[in-house]
């Protein structure tokens, strides 16, 4: 009598185990998974202007971690990050590539005159908030913020300065002017006919213009876009994260990048209008030689 007992009551034992793995299944189905959203990059990852890209990177990086990390974010974010290898015919065909992913709410980047002056019209045509990391001429798309000026901007900044210039991006030039196209160039220029330049852009901060043209930065008036109101821990973490002090280039990515991701937070579809991102205030453009 007491076997039969204990074999009978084994059906009962299993039926609540599968009971107990029932409700706790239906409780992990309660449980939802994080919102993730995506931001693009263009930016040179190989070649000479390396280490421009990986400065932008790593400031981009940083605040998207800073993001994922925090208890309160509405949403994560994943980064696709895509190498233009400095070259504006291959940064004219990236925004197309991003945009065939509907997870990208904004584009960053690119970070160098000539690739962004090169990507901006598939940037129009992508659709996509983008968020420029370098000056241009002026822009077309509503969809594009020329976070780091336009020709204009830089203008205006130098006339104290330099007296009436007029910006450029590339050859060929009637100086007096203001170089904000590629590194390559502006060192030819400079070892060739220097007087053709009087001011020069954000790209006097490029490592590899140092290399092809010792000294350069002492020679032009130069200037750069300078983030406001940045936090006040960022140098370190980025010198904690990289191993160096930031220099224009990150903090410029790093404060787009914040912008990027309040455009998206402050979007109910997670989809930033063309009103809000017209509605970003861009940094000032400040002389950092004379």
């Amino acid at each position: 009598m007491p076997r039969n007992s204990a074999v009978s009551r084994r059906p009962l034992l299993l039926i609540g185990w599968m009971l107990l793995l029932g409700l706790l299944l239906a409780g992990c189905k309660n449980v939802q998974s994080p919102e993730v959203v995506k931001i693009g990059l263009i930016a040179p990852f190989e070649g000479p202007s390396r280490p421009l890209g990986y400065d932008t990177l790593n400031a981009v990086k940083l605040r998207i971690d800073q993001w994922n990390d925090s208890d309160d974010a509405p949403f994560k974010i994943e980064l696709v990050a895509l190498n233009d290898d400095s070259d504006p015919a291959l940064a004219a065909i990236l925004p197309d590539q991003l945009a065939q992913d509907p997870d990208i709410r904004v584009i960053l980047g690119p970070p160098q005159g000539h690739t962004a002056v090169a990507a901006q019209r598939a940037l129009a045509q992508a659709g996509i908030p983008s968020i420029l990391l370098a000056p241009v001429a002026g822009v077309d798309g509503v969809d594009i913020l020329p976070y780091a000026g336009i020709g204009r901007d830089y203008r205006q900044a130098f006339y104290p300065v330099l007296g009436e210039a007029h910006a450029v991006w590339s050859r060929p030039i009637t100086p007096p002017a203001i170089w904000l196209g590629d590194p390559l160039t502006l060192a030819e220029i400079y070892s060739t006919h220097p007087d053709l330049i009087l001011g020069v852009g954000p790209v006097m901060e490029e490592e590899v213009l140092q290399a092809w043209a010792p000294g350069i930065e002492e020679q032009y008036a130069w200037a750069a876009p300078v983030p406001q109101n940045l936090p006040q821990d960022f140098p370190s973490a980025y010198e904690t994260m990289t191993g160096k002090p930031p220099g224009y280039a990150a903090s410029l990515a790093y404060a787009a990048t914040d912008a990027a991701l309040h455009l998206i937070a402050d979007s109910p579809s997670r989809h930033p209008s063309a009103a809000q991102l017209n509605a970003v205030p861009t940094p000032p453009i400040v002389i950092i030689h004379r």
